[in-house]
């Protein structure tokens, strides 16, 4: 049987990723070939766990001047900015098998306030460890 301890782990972790696959499927471009909309200034942030480890890793809110939106609202190159997060914990911290997902939007404060309660959310979890990539790590504009 399991404990209730351990089902409730088990539901964080599956709400946890229901989250990110429903975050990363409303930002995730739906057409290549859609017509792009004029550069826009954009902020966002990454963040990263391991479904098998207790480490979760989040970047600071990053602030790019002209990035191109398309017309659905998706952030041009999206899957590239997860990708550069992923490549960065695998080469420099060892830290394979990471899913990734980049959060952003043309509002500051929006941004800022989902920040917060993402943090808020995983440093109260006292099952997971959550550590903040700072300036060691930040995104190169697409």
């Amino acid at each position: 049987m399991i404990g209730t301890r351990a089902m409730n782990k088990l539901k964080f972790l599956l709400a946890s990723m229901i989250s990110i696959v429903l975050l990363s499927s409303f930002t995730a471009p739906k057409d290549k070939k859609e017509k792009e909309e004029e550069p826009k200034r954009v902020y966002l942030y990454g963040v990263s766990l391991n479904f098998n480890d207790s480490v979760v890793y989040i970047t600071d809110v990053q602030y790019f001047d002209s990035v191109k939106i398309n017309k659905d609202g998706s952030l041009q190159n999206y899957a590239n900015y997860s990708q550069q997060m992923k490549i960065f914990l695998e080469g420099t911290l060892g830290e394979y098998n990471q899913t990734c997902a980049v959060i952003y939007s043309d509002n500051k404060k929006k941004l800022e306030k989902r920040y917060v309660k993402m943090r808020k959310r995983y440093q109260a979890d006292k099952e997971k460890i959550l550590m903040k990539l700072g300036t060691a790590f930040t995104f190169l504009k697409e």
